[in-house]
Parts: structure tokens; sequence; C-alpha cells
């Protein structure tokens, strides 16, 4: 409870009596907790830094104006939204938490288990979303179990959620190299599909994924194919590298063979994440590892096909890497309560979703959209929204950014023929357990 609130809790107890026994009644009732009114969105005072990376070209200018909208109704705290850059992002992040110098942060879920846990760097947010000014928004908002770590500690609200890997295929090329409907029901016939295009097209792609290294984000291809295969860092109760297994083995030799047997995909490290994208626009690649944002890329010059996202089949599911996103306010911050109702602010549907249909490419988390149509006028994009079914997030490991640090070369390593995928599995699970704390 805020000063200012305490002190009007206390003040209407003491009027309360006075005028009780002034008239002779009862003296109300010792009360163990002031009861909170509501206090005025004018008497909030403070600072808030917002730290955010861009979703799009535009997003400085999108977050000013609902800065604007803020400041109509919260005419006392004044806001400065900075940006942070994606491939520098844990540096940045990791200093930003720690260093109190922003007080409301977007963390992705890649990097929340980083910092989310008991004791940790982030404001538990439990008393803040158990406000009863925020049940309707909180009764609508998806995804709180995944904000929760292992211990229990809630540590961000959710704001968006986005698959960080999934096809999206160019349907004149499959359908004019005989794929048939059911392309994407197995790896074999991804495989197969791959192969076919690759025969009747040998200028062109069967099939691409990104490789090259974390800042190519190869990372978020890789990892949704050993999630798939029933595989992880560890194993679910944390006590031992999880990756040693028949299916992951399997798997990466699958990714293995399509490159160099099969030589249907584009040369490895050869192209950056855009040159891929460049590509696949192109008519250069049929089926094409990608997430959302694609859409964006291609609506800015529309190619001259048909295309369509679709799930990544797997030896033990069809999961999709998803990462949702967190709002979250650092335990070095100085200014919780006002960062609390910029947060709340930027949750409501009239926020989220419209912002959101402002980037091409990322999903709001609420039930109810407040009758805002998602991508309304991009059909693939909105339907990408299936995709949801499929949605597995990261381990909850505050080591798993290191894990994953550890696994990127040996991918490397593997995809260039210079390790087996068992020599890949068995270095990494050495050098996991070795620093599993």
């Amino acid at each position: 409870m805020s000063k200012y609130r305490l002190m009007k809790a206390l003040a209407l107890i003491l009027l309360i009596s006075i005028v009780a026994a002034a008239c002779g009644g009862p003296a109300a009732p010792e009360a163990t907790e002031a009861p909170e009114g509501p206090e005025s969105p004018a008497d909030i005072q403070g600072n808030v830094t917002f730290y955010k990376g861009p979703f799009g070209p535009n997003e400085v200018e999108q977050q000013n104006g609902y800065i604007a909208e803020f400041n109509k109704i919260y005419p006392n705290i004044k806001m400065t939204f900075e940006t942070f850059d994606w491939p520098t992002q844990e540096a940045q992040l990791t200093a930003a938490i720690a260093g109190g110098t922003h007080d409301m942060i977007y963390v992705p879920e890649g990097m929340y288990p980083k910092f989310c846990y008991e004791g940790g760097p982030l404001t538990d947010m439990s008393s803040f979303v158990s406000d009863p000014s925020f049940k309707e928004d909180y009764d609508n908002i998806l995804y709180w179990e995944v904000a929760t770590a292992p211990d229990g500690t809630l540590c961000g609200v959710p704001n968006i959620w986005i698959p960080e890997s999934h096809f999206v295929a160019n349907l004149d090329l499959l359908n004019e190299a005989g794929c048939p409907e059911d392309w994407n029901s197995s790896m074999d016939k991804v495989r197969e599909c791959a192969v076919a295009i690759k025969t009747k097209f040998p200028d062109k792609y069967g099939i691409a994924f990104r490789t090259a290294g974390l800042a190519n984000f190869s990372q978020h291809d890789w990892y949704g194919y050993i999630m798939r295969a029933g595989g992880d860092y560890l194993t679910e109760d944390f006590s031992a590298c999880g990756l040693n297994t028949p299916e992951v083995v399997q798997t990466l030799q699958w990714l293995v063979d399509l490159q160099n047997t099969d030589k249907v995909t584009p040369e490895f490290g050869a192209y950056t994440w855009d040159g891929l994208r460049g590509l696949f626009q192109a008519g250069n690649i049929g089926i094409m590892h990608d997430e959302p944002p694609i859409a964006g890329v291609l609506a800015s010059n529309p190619p001259g096909f048909e295309y369509k996202f679709f799930d990544i089949p797997g030896l033990v599911n069809n999961n999709l890497l998803t990462f949702r996103g967190f709002y979250v306010i650092p335990a070095s911050s100085q200014n919780k309560e006002a960062a609390w109702e910029a947060i709340k602010f930027w949750v409501k549907p009239e926020v989220m979703v419209n912002y959101l249909n402002g980037t091409a490419g990322l999903y709001p988390v609420v039930k109810d959209t407040h009758g805002i149509e998602v991508f309304p006028d991009d059909p693939v994009l909105a339907d990408g929204m299936n995709l949801a079914q499929y949605a597995q997030g990261p381990q909850f490991h505050p080591q798993m950014l290191e894990f994953q640090n550890l696994f990127q070369p040996l991918f490397d390593e593997m995809m260039q023929g210079n390790i087996t995928p068992q020599e890949t599995v068995e270095q990494a699970c050495q050098q996991i357990e070795s620093k599993l704390k």
C-alpha cells in the first residue's frame, strides 16, 4: 500500500470513530488493515523509463504515441521510451535490470528464466497483479503459468506471444513439384517434398533453415527440433543433461542429411536471415523456417505466389518454439508503483492489440480483444493465430541461455560435417553437466 493510500485510510478510520463517539453510537470496529480506496491517477507521481526491443521500424513513434495517451490519464508520471538491440539483448537487459536505469522492461521468454526466480533481480509481481482493480484485466490475459517460475515466483505480466520458428511455404512451388497436401505431416514427407522441389527446379532450394550462429538466430530453428524430439538441455527434474536421446540424435541427423546428403538447402552460412528471406521472396525457396514477422517483409514487396504458415512435424510432437513476452519491474527500480500503472495501461486490449496490429507479426495474449480484429488486413498472419496450439517455451532454468551458447558452436561443427550428431550431443551434455549448478 502506498503512503498516500495509507494516510487516507487512517484518516477515514479516525473520522468514523470521532463521529460515532459524538453521536453516542458504537465505536467503529478495529481494523487489522485499512481498506484501500481508489487512488486518483493524477496523484501518482514518478519517472518511468520504458525499455524494449523494436518490433518494427516505427517502434519509437508508436510508443511515444501511447505515452501521450497514458499521460492524459497519469499527468504526473513522466515516461521515457528507449530501445535495446536484439542481437545484444542479453548484455543490455542484464545491465538494465541490475543497474536500476530502467523501470518497465520488456523481456522475451528466451531471456526470462535467467532473471526470474525467488530473490532474483526482478520484482515479484504477485502483490501487484492481485490488486482488485486489475482483476478484469488479469482474467483476460493468457500465459500466467508461463510467467511463473518453477519456485512460484511471478516476475512479469504477459503481453505478446510469437512462434520463433515455423514453416512458411511457397504453395505454388510445392504444387508444381508435386508435393502432396499432407507434405508436413511427418519429417519423412517434408524431406520428400524438399527433394522433389530441388529435383524439379535445380536452381532453387527445397528447404531452408537459419545457420551460422546465435547472431543469425540459428538457435530458434535447431532448438525447436530438439524439443520436437522430446529433448531439452536438462531432464525435467533439472538433474542431468536431456539431449542424449535416440530421438534427438535422429532428428539432428535429419537436418545434417538435408544439407549435406540431399543438398536441398543453401550452403551452410552462405546467407544471413535477411538473405534467406530475400531468396524466399524471390520464389527461390519452397519451405522456409521463419516466424510471423516475415509477413511484414513479404507485404512490403508482395511476391508473385501464394504462401502460408504451417506447423513443423517432429518425432515426438509438433510443438513450436514459442516466446511469450513479459513486462517486468527490476527490483532496483525506484519507481515501482508508477511502473505498475504503466504496465496496466500497456496490457489493455485497446493498447496491446492495436499496437501489435501495427507490428506485422506478433500476437496478443488476451482472450477478449474488446472487439478489435487481429491483423484484419493480412489473412495469412491472422491464420497464424492457430499455431498457438503448438506453443512450447524454452526450458525454465536460470542457465538456459548458458546451455544454448554451449550448444551453438557444436551445432555449427555438426552441420559442416566435422562431428556427428551423436558426438554433438555427447559433447554438449559433458559441457552442460560440468556447468550445472
